[in-house]
């Protein structure tokens, strides 16, 4: 008895500590009026670069308690984007108006700028740079939240601007802080729970030392008594906050929902009171901007305001997800919908009659019996039926590319499938890259088991598995590491942020080592567990003579044919992402990017299971290799399409530095979509092969 109320004890406790966690930046924080609140500053970022710079390599002021990183921010994705957040200077009172603050201190003003600094900050004015903060877990921009035609937020907000020949900084920050009014209900809840939780770890403390014989009627009492003046401690201090709030409504609290800013450029004179000055009256005129110049000393000021706001702090991120062309975007995707459905009702008609009617007619030549010449005006396909099995060349290679695409193909659609049921939130910075590496690494062990199995397949043995496992899971990582490691190489004398740190790079090397590659080999041994799966007809020993294609059958036209309608389908939600990706616009519309990508799958399946059909027709049976790259032919108008989109929409990435890491990475997605859309080509084929023969009776 005593032990069954023990382990519903630990049960109550468990259930208590599930309910009390929560991902950092989605659950509400409340403040009273009066509260403390800190801005965070993130990396400077510039959409014509491409290399994020850690804020504090500008000449801006430093937080009196020094520099720190901000918790529960570093994670393997906010280090390979090269974000670093951190505390800042710039500190709010919720609800109190706040004009001509001070950011520097002691001195009120940042030290005479030298010849370096002002170098420094005219580059990263030329490039665009824009200074990112964070209030609350939200990013700070220059747009109107509350303005409903506002087609898109970009986050930040300029470095400065270059204006007659001159460059001027933006030292002066005029922040609009948007809250909601709350009555406390989270904070509350949260307290409750806190306290309830520690009253049942207590008494589970009191229940073990019971077992234990050290506890007797004073010590029961002494825990009750104790958890009974903590909970009468937390109901004073709730009385007294709630006796300490404002006049005109005491039970207020705020949850930030949205945080502008609007900088502007004014110079004042170092060491002496700031001066409250309104930005933004007739352009300006009257303001003289602070100069970039050599020996100036800058004053970093900034006002607070706060507006009251009927944003509910489950939709505070709506206004940041807005997507450029929203309209457009959102009627693009249902006609590419309901294009691909048309296709592909039309290519599976065709498919299932006109097999069936080859079907028909050869059982009935079968049957009634038939010239040599009647054969072969009608077999078509079925003349390979000796050879269509027949092991391709290089089938370790072939078995090694479809294991990758299967890993590749399973990480997208848990990772997508995760953001698109709003698990990994755009406020849990780095979440989304974080999720793909660990699912990657740990997908290794179906890469394994796929390419072995495979092999076995092609080969009828799995005799020489261990070779078909190491060239998997070194193909596909050894080239991501390889261009990943040229780009950091090539930027790491740059002083970007974006340069991975050399502990992080050898941590990303001894998990590829010590946990992908054992995992695949894991996943090699478990395929040879399973049977090889027998073929419907036998192969003949000697290979078939393949005659000359017919211009319809002609192998390069079918790759490039069947590379245009997949691409056409995913066409505009690629124009979105990449617009996303490369111009700074927040992403997370996954819905319709797991929508599209299965459409993409059933249509590209579709289109290689009629090229594969075309080709067999045309009495050639090398359809292994041949389906595998019609496939993934798709990622050739992809990567045709980045070299347009860098040409028109990236045309002023400054230097060469800037599109060599911008075609780096793009050539690891676009691998990565050949790989993944050549294994869908592959199997479907494979599967439709395998359903036609076994309808002919071969001898």
């Amino acid at each position: 008895m005593a032990r069954s109320a023990g382990v519903m004890l630990a049960l109550l406790a468990l259930a208590i500590s599930a309910r009390a966690y929560y991902v950092p930046g989605t659950y509400p924080q409340e403040f009273k009026k009066g509260d403390l609140l800190q801005a965070n500053v993130n990396s400077l970022s510039s959409f014509e670069t491409e290399m994020p710079y850690e804020y504090y390599t500008m000449p801006f002021c430093k937080p009196p308690e020094g520099i720190k990183r901000a918790p529960n921010t570093a994670n393997p994705g906010t280090i390979l984007q090269g974000l670093r957040i951190e505390n800042s200077p710039y500190n709010f009172t919720m609800k109190v108006k706040q004009t001509a603050q001070m950011a520097c201190s002691p001195d009120g003003y940042y030290p005479a700028l030298t010849a370096a600094q002002v170098k420094n900050l005219k580059h990263k004015i030329d490039n665009h740079y824009r200074v990112n903060m964070v209030l609350d877990n939200l990013p700070v921009t220059v747009y109107d939240l509350l303005d409903e035609e506002q087609e898109f937020v970009r986050p930040g907000f300029e470095l400065g601007y270059k204006e007659n020949g001159k460059y001027y900084i933006n030292n002066h920050l005029v922040f609009n802080i948007l809250v909601y009014e709350t009555h406390g209900e989270y904070t509350a809840a949260r307290a409750k729970m806190s306290n309830l939780a520690e009253a049942v770890d207590n008494k589970h403390r009191l229940h073990r030392r019971r077992l234990a014989g050290d506890a007797g009627k004073g010590g029961f009492a002494s825990t009750a008594t104790a958890v009974k003046e903590k909970s009468s401690a937390a109901a004073t201090a709730a009385a007294a906050n709630k006796d300490d709030g404002s006049a005109d409504d005491p039970t207020a609290f705020y949850m930030v929902v949205g945080f502008e800013v609007s900088p502007c450029s004014i110079a004042r004179e170092a060491g002496k009171a700031a001066e409250d000055i309104v930005c933004g009256v007739d352009d300006d005129a009257h303001i003289t901007p602070q100069e970039i110049t050599e020996g100036a000393k800058i004053v970093y000021t900034y006002d607070v305001y706060w507006q009251n706001s009927n944003i509910k702090w489950a939709s505070r991120w709506d206004a940041y997800l807005r997507m450029p062309g929203g309209k457009v975007h959102w009627f693009s995707i249902m006609n590419s919908v309901l294009v691909v459905l048309v296709m592909a009702s039309i290519v599976a008609m065709i498919l299932i009659r006109t097999v069936r009617r080859d079907l028909a007619k050869y059982e009935s030549l079968m049957v009634d019996g038939g010239s040599g010449l009647d054969m072969r005006d009608e077999a078509g396909w079925k003349l390979v039926t000796g050879d269509v099995f027949r092991s391709p060349p290089a089938a370790r290679s072939l078995a090694m590319h479809i294991g990758s695409g299967v890993q590749i193909i399973c990480t997208a659609l848990v990772t997508v499938g995760l953001a698109a049921l709003g698990f990994l939130s755009p406020a849990s910075r780095g979440a989304l890259l974080t999720t793909t590496i660990v699912l990657y690494v740990w997908l290794a062990v179906v890469a394994g088991f796929v390419a072995v199995y495979v092999w076995g397949v092609m080969e009828r043995t799995y005799a020489g598995w261990a070779g078909v496992v190491t060239r998997t899971a070194t193909f596909y990582p050894g080239v991501v590491m390889a261009i990943f490691t040229l780009v950091n190489v090539a930027i790491h004398g740059t002083g970007t942020s974006g340069a991975v740190p050399v502990a992080m790079y050898f941590s990303i090397v001894a998990v590829w080592f010590l946990v992908s590659i054992p995992l695949t080999f894991v996943g090699g041994y478990l395929a040879l567990r399973v049977p090889i799966r027998e073929n419907p007809v036998k192969t003949n020993q000697i290979p078939r003579h393949i005659p000359p294609p017919p211009l319809a059958a002609h192998p390069t036209l079918l790759l490039f044919a069947a590379g245009v309608l997949p691409f056409g389908t995913l066409f505009i939600e690629l124009y979105f992402a990449m617009t996303s990706l490369w111009l700074g616009y927040f992403y997370y519309l996954f819905g319709f990017v797991l929508l599209i990508g299965l459409l993409t799958v059933a249509i590209n399946a579709e289109i290689s299971v009629l090229c594969t059909y075309v080709q067999l027709c045309a009495e050639d049976y090398r359809w292994w290799w041949r389906s595998f790259q019609r496939g993934g032919a798709v990622a050739l108008y992809v990567a045709l399409y980045a070299v347009g989109f860098l040409v028109s929409s990236l045309h002023t990435l400054a230097g060469t530095m800037s599109a060599l890491i911008y075609l780096s990475y793009m050539a690891i997605l676009i691998t990565g979509l050949y790989l993944a859309m050549g294994t869908v080509g592959w199997l479907a084929s494979w599967v439709f092969v395998r359903a036609i023969f076994a309808a002919v009776k071969a001898d």
